[in-house]
């Protein structure tokens, strides 16, 4: 009788034991469930904070850049020149307006031997989707018909004949290995319409190879044909054709481009420019360069004169070296011959460090 009732005392104790544990463990686990709830709210916090944060990043970018010269030139008739300049200094903001829009705002210091404050040098607005090849662009911006490749620091003349910074709406394609664009742009000489278009269009293969033409229906209304020789308003066409190959550490390219006929000049010529370039990529000094060659040429462009003065060289040649300083930094070394329809050379060496950031 004792042994029985002594195995239910025991058998009641161990019951109550358990219930006591197991009602702690429950209090215990309930806790834990509460704090892993609010660590993963916390958790939950600070990644939306830190997407929101990246998203804005996302949305505003700047970049920029700029060119440090040092020259010196012996000039046709034997003289000597040397300068040091600040060669050209750009911010550029950009940020994305929404999904479809992005807006860009380039400021731009450029020496040019006259006193030059910080002036707007581009302002667009882009609106592209980006499962579609359809994009419209609009604002100021480089009128888009040379296509200056090579990376010499010194342009070619094919940049000479084309540089036009001017208001512009345009609408491109791209798919697959096809591009298109075709542009409106207000021009230089007459400002009460916009009258003035052009067209371009290119195939990019994988295999590095690309060629590309391009129209313009009135070259003469763009800021580097704004000269006291041409007095009539006639338009004046152009076209041009390019190609460029890129294989391993080698690039070469090449453009050409023709004028209609300049009506107010004797002979009514039609001016030509062509260039040619290659790069190759190596190591120079312990450091990733580059070696360039270019040679660049116009023909029938001496009556295009200004105050006098020739507007356009007969022949630009260049050979240059750069070699990167650390992260977001070059110096480059370069050579530049130049001849007037004369047959005089001007011979320059220019030394550059770019920087960027």
């Amino acid at each position: 009788m004792k042994k029985t009732v002594l195995a239910s005392l025991i058998t009641v104790a161990m019951a109550a034991s358990q219930s006591a544990q197991a009602t702690e463990m429950e209090t215990e686990l309930n806790s834990l469930k509460q704090r892993i709830t609010q660590l993963e709210s916390q958790l939950s916090d600070t990644m939306a904070a830190q997407a929101s944060a990246d998203k804005e990043r996302a949305q505003l970018s700047i970049s920029g850049s700029a060119d440090f010269l040092a020259t010196a030139s012996e000039l046709a008739d034997g003289s000597h020149e040397n300068d040091l300049d600040v060669d050209s200094v750009e911010l550029t903001v950009e940020a994305a307006v929404n999904e479809y829009m992005t807006l860009s705002t380039t400021l731009k210091y450029e020496d040019d031997g006259e006193d030059q404050e910080l002036f707007v040098d581009e302002a667009i607005v882009t609106i592209a989707a980006v499962d579609s090849p359809w994009s419209l662009l609009a604002g100021r911006s480089g009128t888009p018909f040379a296509v200056i490749n090579g990376n010499a620091w010194s342009d070619p003349l094919t940049n000479d004949l084309t540089d036009n910074t001017d208001d512009l709406l345009l609408l491109g394609f791209s798919q697959g290995i096809f591009s298109a664009e075709g542009y409106l742009f207000k021009g230089q000489s007459d400002e009460r319409k916009v009258d003035n278009l052009g067209l371009n269009a290119a195939l990019t293969f994988d295999n590095g190879f690309t060629i590309g033409a391009g129209y313009l229906n009135n070259i003469r209304n763009t800021d580097p044909l704004q000269a006291d020789s041409l007095t009539g308003d006639d338009k004046v066409s152009a076209s041009r054709i390019n190609v460029s190959y890129t294989v391993d550490a080698l690039a070469l390219s090449a453009e050409y481009l023709k004028t209609g006929s300049f009506k107010a000049l004797a002979g009514r010529p039609d001016v030509t420019a062509w260039h040619l370039s290659t790069d190759y990529a190596t190591e120079l000094l312990g450091a990733p360069g580059n070696l360039s060659l270019g040679y660049s040429k116009t023909e029938d462009a001496e009556l295009l004169t200004d105050a006098g003065e020739a507007l356009f060289a007969h022949s630009r040649v260049t050979l240059g070296a750069s070699r990167e300083l650390h992260e977001n930094a070059e110096l480059i070394v370069e050579l530049v011959r130049e001849e007037d329809y004369a047959g005089a050379n001007t011979d320059t060496i220019n030394l550059v460090l770019s920087t960027r950031f």
